[in-house]
């Protein structure tokens, strides 16, 4: 049924129908002819719509039920519709009536894959009504429908191709049924979608203004408001345009939503030539293969079997404190690979990266002492009250104060070069194969431990061999990550590297407390990539750094060329 007029008139010509629930047999040498016909009062050109509902008309091919009987499709689009059916027809006295194209009789079907023709009957659109005592009958439409008003003020706009309307989790396709007897839709939608995509064969050039309707979806009703609706446009260059939409009514029988936009070029969001693939440190995309930390005599078969316990002083990131090669690497996914780096031993207090999972609000004295608590046990805090050798905030050198920014793991980063350290090999990413790829992003953050020396200054605790005199925060303080990407993945520790990336964890009072986006794909094609600190003067000790080396990060993408 193309978009006309709202509803339809229809004269039978059957002498035997009355309002009785009665069958009657029409002989099966008889046609029965059905004649549908739109009013003056409701009629409207598919090319001036109202403000707020579609307009409709009967097209060629539509057909119609009357009971479990459907009709011969129209010949012609016609503003009086003659349906025809071949005798031996059962019909109620009431003559039930159903508009139904892509169903059966009162079962709709509205599809996931709708063509923006104007033929919302090809779609699934359906409509009740029932013979009058003059076997006349006016057709009501039970579904909802959707009306785009999409414009541009661009006349090099790429030709939109398709709208995709998706809801939160809310069932507006798929197959229902209408009890006609009550006036209602069924509650069970089968073969249920939350999404329906509009194509538009050959594309659609999209103009400055619109006449009329651009284009229409047939839905199922559904109660939407105060939910959120995305809106995709897909174009001929595969470029998109996505919105959301927050409706105040719900998509009720016989409604339509309005949706207008206006799209400029500049809003597209282009093609990638490149797919993203992210390293997250979730067990369930866990992809390599199984290997073992000799060592420590532990497999690896996941990303959790690589966090260490406890944080300080482990078997997988400790051990002998002399040897320790912990190392892993994201196989079949980002190929990202890491090993502690060989600082006169291999040993985390000597830099790495190592997987975590150790995360609890607050970073003041009395929140490490909950936190060791929580993960050492409280008699151990009873029984080394006072004692920083042993209650010191390097016990929790893997938490962070939030949690992982997806999923359960993260990975830490301990290790600084400065002109006062011993170190000569920074931690560093790579990529297991060598090749050169862009790494696009990824998340980061503070370590709870790092935010304690931050904000309250240095302490003298037992451990602590940074050797400041920090104070604490300032307007003047600074601390920045440096990122340096190299094209040689067995550059050696003093290659001057081809690109290099700043972010900063610290500017005045202003300190990343939760998860920000690093954006290193300025960077470019790097086949590995080194993680140094740089930090303002009031930071420096008699050995460098005073604060302590660490951040987190999460979520690490890589784009591969298509």
């Amino acid at each position: 049924m193309k978009k006309f007029s709202i509803f339809l008139a229809a004269m039978v010509m059957l002498a035997a129908c009355n309002n009785e629930e009665q069958t009657f047999n029409v002989p099966a040498d008889t046609t029965f002819v059905a004649t549908g016909y739109c009013s003056d009062q409701t009629r409207t050109s598919f090319g001036t719509p109202n403000a707020s509902e579609i307009p409709f008309l009967w097209s060629a091919g539509d057909k119609v039920w009357l009971g479990n009987n459907i009709s011969n499709p129209l010949s012609s689009a016609t503003t009086m519709a003659r349906f025809t059916w071949s005798g031996d027809v059962g019909i109620i006295g009431t003559g039930h009536i159903f508009y139904n194209m892509t169903g059966t009789a009162k079962s709709a079907n509205v599809l996931t894959e709708q063509t923006a023709d104007g033929n919302l009957g090809n779609d699934g659109d359906f409509g009740y009504a029932t013979l009058d005592e003059y076997n006349t009958f006016r057709l009501s439409h039970k579904t909802a429908y959707v009306w785009f008003d999409t414009k541009t003020a661009d006349s090099d706009m790429p030709k939109l191709m398709s709208i995709t309307l998706t809801t939160d989790g809310i069932d507006i396709a798929g197959q229902r049924d209408y009890d006609f007897q009550n006036n209602v839709w069924a509650t069970t939608t089968t073969n249920g979608s939350s999404a329906i995509t509009l194509n538009f064969d050959g594309g659609h050039q999209l103009q400055s203004s619109n006449e009329g309707v651009m284009a229409a979806m047939v839905v199922l009703p559904a109660e939407v408001a105060g939910t959120t609706l995305t809106v995709t446009y897909t174009f001929e260059d595969g470029s998109t345009f996505t919105e959301t939409k927050s409706p105040s009514k719900d998509l009720s029988t016989g409604a339509t939503q309005r949706i207008s936009t206006t799209i400029n070029k500049s809003d597209l969001t282009p093609v990638l030539d490149y797919e993203l693939r992210v390293l997250t440190f979730e067990d369930g995309d866990a992809r390599f293969e199984p290997y073992a930390l000799d060592y420590a005599g532990v497999d690896i078969t996941t990303w959790s079997d690589l966090i260490d316990d406890p944080q300080y002083g482990g078997p997988l990131t400790y051990g002998d404190y002399t040897s320790t090669m912990y190392t892993w690497w994201d196989e079949n996914n980002t190929e990202l690979t890491h090993t502690f780096p060989d600082n006169y031993a291999y040993c985390f207090w000597g830099g790495g990266h190592a997987i975590s999972n150790y995360w609890g609000e607050g970073f003041s004295d009395e929140d490490r002492d909950l936190h060791i608590a929580k993960y050492y046990g409280e008699d151990y805090v009873t029984e080394n009250a006072g004692n920083d050798q042993m209650l010191g905030w390097f016990n929790l050198q893997m938490m962070i104060p939030v949690q992982a920014h997806s999923g359960n793991n993260f990975c830490v980063h301990y290790g600084y070069k400065d002109s006062y350290s011993y170190v000569e090999n920074l931690p560093e990413l790579s990529f297991a194969d060598g090749e050169a790829r862009v790494i696009d992003h990824m998340w980061v953050t503070n370590t709870n431990y790092t935010l304690n020396q931050l904000y309250n200054g240095v302490k003298s605790e037992a451990g602590n061999s940074f050797g400041g005199s920090w104070e604490g925060l300032t307007e003047d303080a600074w601390l920045k990550l440096i990122a340096q990407g190299f094209d040689d993945v067995d550059a050696d520790a003093y290659a001057e590297p081809i690109s290099e990336v700043e972010f900063y964890l610290v500017q005045g009072m202003n300190v990343v407390t939760d998860w920000q986006k690093w954006d290193l794909s300025v960077l470019g094609k790097v086949a590995k990539v080194r993680f140094n600190f740089a930090y303002s003067d009031e930071m420096g000790g008699r050995y460098g750094f005073t604060i302590p080396g660490y951040f987190a990060y999460d979520d690490v993408a890589v784009r591969f060329e298509k």
